[in-house]
């Protein structure tokens, strides 16, 4: 046994191949969701680094499982795992899973030994500007995560003969996430707000090298006749509970006119960004065959005319428009009409898309 735990463990990664390069293969450009392939380093049979009451098979499992929860979340991205329970995986049955998955990029979670302290990760002495890109753009962003929890000292990016960065056919990264032997890493490694944060710098790391965006933020937000503050109209538009396909308690109707006379309904919108417009109404072969509704878009107002004979009791596009940032009023329902039946003026739903 050599007497170097971290020595020791490395030698076994790296295994009995020789120092050729990794046959790197050309991939195209991202054409559907990027693939990436997640590796907990050890598990079942074989633990890893132990010591402090902690396995290195273990924590390594719970960082790449909240790696691959907090992409999935976020990201449109494909993701593969090397293990998602305490199974026992050769290094040959991980590569190879890899490279017949097609990943994009290879990204291998490990836990330290041999006494020292800190964040260090690895790619293959030789390789492409892509791995050195994987690289460049996933070390600072673990370091960063971690630092969020706890002091970290940074180790560095440094080469190394792995299995697993050396028969990748991919840009491959191993991360070592602070040492088990080191009281204080230990102590570390012990809090699940620590292990987070190191999973969100690995989340951050392959987002960025990817080129990701993240959706945007949910909004969607409903407003009704009856909603406080947040609807105006003249005392020309009546109120009624006669259809049962109303929205809420009631709704407001009014007679076609050839004059302006809107109804409007105020909106917060948080953000300039392109939202989809539904609106409701009751539906009577009395109403109107053609209701202007008028949406306030950062561009200009734009009016869509709604048949409200038919198709009550649900929500209906107006389709998708860009808003501008700003409390206002935003759809309004205008009596400005040539076609026969009342006009009705009952809710609208603003949904971010």
């Amino acid at each position: 046994m050599l007497g170097n735990p971290s020595v020791r463990r490395r030698t076994l990664l790296a295994g009995a191949a020789g120092l050729a390069a990794a046959p790197f293969l050309a991939r195209p450009a991202f054409a559907a969701n990027p693939r990436v392939y997640l590796d907990p380093g050890h598990g079942g049979t074989d633990p890893g680094a132990v010591a402090n009451g902690l396995q290195e098979k273990a924590l390594t499992l719970n960082i790449a499982l909240q790696i691959r929860n907090i992409l999935q979340a976020n990201y449109a991205v494909d993701i593969r795992m090397s293990r998602t329970t305490d199974a026992t995986v050769s290094l040959a049955q991980r590569t190879d899973d890899a490279n017949a998955w097609g990943a994009d990029i290879f990204v291998s979670v490990h836990i330290n030994s041999g006494g020292g302290t800190g964040f260090e990760s690895y790619r293959y002495p030789t390789t492409d500007a892509a791995t050195l890109a994987l690289h460049n753009a996933l070390h600072p962003r673990v370091l960063s995560g971690m630092r969020t929890a706890g002091s970290v000292t940074d180790r560095g990016q440094k080469t190394a003969n792995f299995h697993v960065l050396r028969e990748s056919a991919m840009p491959a990264v191993l991360t070592e996430n602070l040492f088990i032997d080191t009281v204080a890493d230990a102590n570390l490694l012990k809090s699940a707000a620590f292990l987070t944060a190191t999973a969100q710098g690995h989340a951050n790391g392959i987002a960025n090298h990817l080129g990701l965006s993240a959706p945007p933020p949910s909004f969607s937000t409903i407003v009704d006749n009856l909603t406080a503050g947040r609807f105006t109209a003249s005392a020309n538009w009546g109120t009624s509970t006669y259809s049962g396909q109303r929205y809420g308690t009631d709704y407001r109707y009014a007679s076609p006119v050839l004059a302006s006379d809107s109804a409007w309904f105020k909106v917060n919108i948080p953000a300039t960004a392109n939202y989809r417009v539904d609106v409701w109404h009751a539906a009577d072969p009395g109403y109107s065959a053609s209701a202007p509704h008028i949406v306030v878009t950062s561009g200009g107002n734009q009016t869509v005319n709604i048949d409200q004979r038919t198709g009550g009791g649900a929500w209906r596009s107006l389709g998708t428009f860009n808003l501008a940032a700003g409390d206002r009023n935003l759809v309004g329902v205008s009596r400005w009409t040539s076609a026969a039946g009342l006009v009705i003026a009952d809710a609208v739903r603003i949904t971010r898309v």
